[in-house]
This record gives C-alpha cells, structure tokens and sequence, in this order.
C-alpha cells in the first residue's frame, strides 16, 4: 500500500496528540470544573468515543470529495470509529438509567422529572445545532427562496423533534444532511429507550403507574413508526442493561481494575476490528458490553479514562458530537469549496482534518459552558 492510502492511519496519532493539546491549552482559558459523578471512567471515554465519531466523519467526507458519494467507510478501523462508539452511547445511557432505576427501586420513580429532564438535557443544545444548520442553508441557497413555502415549512420541521422523521432536504439544498454529518440519526433511538424505561423497570419488578405506561408506550411507539426503528440498534441498550444486572446480582468479586483486563478488553478490541467491518453486529456489540463492564467496574485503562483532561474532555462530549459535521461542513463547503477540496493531496487534506480540532474543541467547550450547563443547573434546582 502507498505512503497516500496508509496517511489517514498515520495521522491517528497525531490527531490524537493535537486533541490532547488542544484541550489541555483551551482548559487553560474556557475552564470548566469536573462534575462529581459515580462513575468517572464512563465520563472520561465518553470524549474519545465522540472524536472517533469525528475520525470517522473525516474518513467518510475524504472519500466524499472524490466520489460525491456519502457513504460507511471501507476501512474496518475508521467504519468502527463511528459505528462501535455509538454502540457505546447506547450502552452508557442503557446502564446509567437502569442504574437510576435500581438505586431507587424502594421509592417511588419521578416518572415526570426524569421524562423532562431529558428534554432539558437534550434539547437546548439540539435546537442550537439545528437553527446553525438552517442559517447555514440560508446563507448557501443565497436567502432565496428555491422551494414552495409550505415545503420549506414541512422539511425545515422535520429537523426539529431530534429529526424523528429523519432530515428532509431544506430550500432544495441537496443532502442538507451533510450539514451537520448525518449525526442525529442516533437521537430517535435515545428517546426510545428513555420511553421505554417504564417497562425496563417491570422486569426488575418495579411497580410503574399504568398511566406512565400507556403514555411512555405511545411515545415510544410514535417514535418506532415515524423513524422506522431497526432492531438491531436496541442491541447495545440490552447489552447496558445486562452490565447493570451483572454487577447488581453477581457475587463474584472479580477485580476488573487489574491491568490484565485492560490487555484483555485490548485484545478483544483488535478482535473486534479485524474480523468485523461492523461494530453493530451481535459479537462485536457482546464485546463491547463486556468491555464496557470492565470500564464500569472501575477499569481506566491505565489511567487514560479517570485522570482530569479526560475527564474534562468527556464533559463536552454531546457539543462535541453534534457540532463536529457542522465545522467540517464550513470547512469543505464553505472556506475551501467542494471543488478546491477535491484536489487536495491526502496529507493536505488531514493536515486540515488536524487543524479542524482546534475550533471544534473550542466552540464544543464555549456551547457545553453556556448552553449545557445552565440548563442542567437549572434542573438541579
């Protein structure tokens, strides 16, 4: 293979090295205080989880440029980048809200309060996302009207909910989705599973109001038939859960911190990305539920996942995985142009993929700082 084929896994260190910088120098002036949390490890992958997404949004807009053609890419490591980090978003939310519901299991759940803090939590940085990619369609379709109103209307609308209905082109942009990557498919199957909760907790024999269960029942069946769900991406939120019963009812005490479980959840990583070009597939989401385990189990994989930058890091994950597409989208579109961009070289092309780091850590930061936390404090009080 040639020097060009082999640059976007040379360049992986590097970027690595250069999101460390970055974050490390922008703490130095957006600070941001660590969350107390029961279980930090998780917060501190969940920022590496969502720069691999970034990882492989690159790959994909790399291939993009050459072939106007979005799709999965063919490189088994950078396909896992995105597909296996996003089994492990569903596995985290899975464990951590099942946890919720096992640590309160002997008082009655606020069905109401968890239901509308998720709209808090999720929404106000959602929306922002959306109103960037509408003005972004505004500013490229030159604040022309290109289609009917009642259209622009409708698929304008269809961005709003957590794009339940997916994303519909706007004012005739073609593939309006590139805007932001494609990123909020996973949204839907989020909101999902928080209706689903409910009846999650009837399997641990918590008792659940049948109004909540009629009501969370249609809401997660109004999401399941507007977005036309796939089974197979409920599997990661199985595999959370069964992380949850594991440690709550296994007796074993089996020290998972121990250095040769971290070799081990290595091992079974390689596995995952040599023999699987899917991380959405049942062995390689087994594997990562059991990875996730060790992880839960206090596992910080030699300290990367508990020391302070990663867990700061983590903190920004959610700005982070909806605002990267939007950065690379002003980049490719809008500063270079598509067709300046289709004749870089590869080490052109991730050399900016490097360069990109720097304003998406930033804004991440600047968005979880006064868009995020607000929110998240107001639903403290």
């Amino acid at each position: 293979m040639s020097l060009e084929t082999n640059l976007p896994f040379l360049f992986i260190i590097p970027l690595l090295l250069v999101l460390f910088a970055t974050v490390f120098v922008t703490n130095k002036v957006i600070k941001l205080e660590i969350s107390s949390v029961k279980y930090p490890e998780i917060d501190g992958v969940r920022g590496y989880l969502a720069f691999f997404v970034f990882l492989h949004h690159s790959y994909i807009w790399n291939y993009f440029l050459k072939t106007n053609i979005w799709q999965e890419p063919d490189s088994n490591l950078f396909n896992h980048f995105g597909q296996t980090s996003v089994v492990f978003f569903f596995i985290i939310t899975a464990f951590l809200f099942v946890t919720k519901l096992m640590e309160t299991r002997n008082k009655p759940f606020d069905w109401n309060r968890y239901i509308i803090s998720r709209f808090y939590r999720m929404f106000p940085m959602y929306i922002l996302s959306v109103l960037a990619v509408f003005l972004m369609v505004a500013i490229f379709t030159k604040f022309i009207l290109q289609s009917s109103f009642l259209e622009l209307i409708k698929n304008s609308g269809s961005w709003l909910f957590f794009s339940i209905n997916g994303t519909k082109d706007i004012n005739n942009f073609e593939d309006t989705f590139l805007m932001n990557a494609g990123v909020t498919w996973t949204l839907p199957y989020e909101w999902m599973f928080y209706f689903l909760l409910p009846f999650v907790a009837l399997l641990f024999k918590i008792k659940v109001p049948t109004k909540i269960l009629l009501l969370f029942g249609l809401g997660f069946l109004v999401f399941a038939v507007i977005n036309q769900a796939s089974i197979r991406h409920f599997l990661p939120f199985l595999g959370g859960g069964l992380v949850v019963y594991y440690i709550q009812r296994n007796k074993l005490a089996i020290d998972f911190t121990k250095s040769k479980f971290t070799l081990l959840a290595i091992i079974l990583l390689i596995i995952a990305v040599v023999f699987f070009h899917s991380g959405r597939k049942p062995i390689p989401v087994l594997i990562s539920s059991l990875l996730f385990l060790f992880i839960a189990k206090g596992n910080s994989f030699f300290g990367l996942f508990s020391n302070t930058l990663s867990r700061k890091f983590g903190q920004i994950t959610y700005s982070l995985y909806l605002i990267h597409g939007i950065v690379l989208f002003i980049i490719f579109y809008g500063i270079i142009g598509l067709e300046n961009a289709k004749n870089l070289t590869q080490m052109e092309y991730w050399s900016i993929i490097a360069l990109s780091i720097v304003p998406i850590i930033i804004i991440s930061q600047l968005t979880y700082l006064y868009v995020e936390k607000p929110f998240m404090n107001i639903l403290k009080k």
